[in-house]
């Protein structure tokens, strides 16, 4: 059977396109390789989410540099919008001259910071209560929006409410001067079962630092580690009465100490090119956990091989 030059070609772009799609279905699949499914709703719904962050910065320039408090979290992998942070704490802050931030109440109609003179290392202290999602006038629980349509009968996973990440040391890479010596985060929130009947099952942190140590939790909670390599996530296994009220509170430190937790290296895959001086440095090996997806190895290789045989038999 003979195949002229344009039907080759075409074969290899279905190749290439079905290594997107295989790329693409892994990302539903957690680390653990579980998968999650889409829920339409949650019965219980989180509130009265607080922050209070300690962070240690050098600045390593020979300029003064500020950093600001951010009050807005943004996560494009949740369907439930932004958090919006109102400031309720920030010792030695100044208004800084542009504002970045929404100004979502009275008490963030601008933005505060720190300035650090060349050499100095600061420490400040400050503490954030949500005021959108999250807040007491509106419930809210993260949804995995990796989740598949439920097209499994009759028996499928609850897998709980998933969880949103940040790294503590991204400022390094908008700031390569401003050296991120030390982080450590308190996270308290009240989980409300607004069904009228008692409900079970595992309840996340709602935002987690990522290549962190969780060093205390209230109640206690376990390590769930098939959504972060490189974290263990804040997890609880819960049962709420009808109308049942709970309090939560966890801490987190960054970087991980090199004998403390197995999970992570103090290190961002963000980090700053040339602050030979910040905690970025990973040793990480890529596997199906982390690293380059597998999907990404079978679209190089269709590639490749697109290439290779276009050379040999086409040109």
């Amino acid at each position: 059977m003979n195949f002229n030059k344009n039907t080759i070609i075409i074969v290899f772009l279905f190749a290439i396109i079905g290594a997107f799609t295989f790329a693409d279905s892994l990302s539903t699949v957690s680390a653990d390789n579980s998968t999650w499914i889409a829920f339409n709703s949650s019965n219980v719904g989180i509130t009265y989410l607080t922050a209070t962050i300690t962070a240690t910065l050098k600045n390593t320039g020979s300029v003064p540099a500020y950093f600001k408090i951010s009050q807005v979290f943004t996560d494009p992998n949740n369907a439930s919008g932004d958090i919006d942070w109102t400031i309720i704490n920030d010792p030695g802050a100044e208004p800084m001259i542009d504002n970045v931030n929404p100004g979502n109440s009275p008490d963030t109609n601008q933005d505060v910071g720190w300035q650090i003179a060349p050499g100095e290392t600061k420490t400040v202290t400050f503490t954030l209560k949500a005021s959108g999602s999250f807040d007491i006038q509106n419930p809210t629980a993260w949804g995995n929006l990796g989740a598949v349509p439920n097209t499994q009968w009759p028996l499928i996973p609850d897998m709980g409410l998933y969880t949103a990440t940040f790294m503590p040391d991204e400022i390094q890479t908008l700031n390569p001067n401003l050296q991120l010596k030390s982080w450590c985060g308190t996270f308290n929130f009240v989980a409300t079962n607004f069904a009228d009947n008692p409900v079970s099952g595992i309840i996340r942190g709602p935002i987690i630092p990522e290549d962190s140590k969780l060093i205390a939790s209230s109640p206690t909670a376990f390590q769930d580690t098939s959504i972060l390599s490189d974290t263990g996530v804040a997890s609880w296994n819960v049962t709420l009465g009808t109308d049942d009220s709970e309090f939560f509170n966890y801490t987190y430190e960054w970087p991980i100490p090199n004998n403390g937790s197995v999970f992570g290296k103090g290190s961002s895959v963000f980090a700053a090119a040339g602050n030979s001086n910040n905690n970025t440095t990973s040793t990480t090996v890529p596997n199906q956990n982390t690293g380059i997806p597998l999907g990404l190895f079978g679209l190089a290789a269709a590639m490749v091989g697109a290439g290779v045989a276009y050379s040999k038999f086409l040109r």
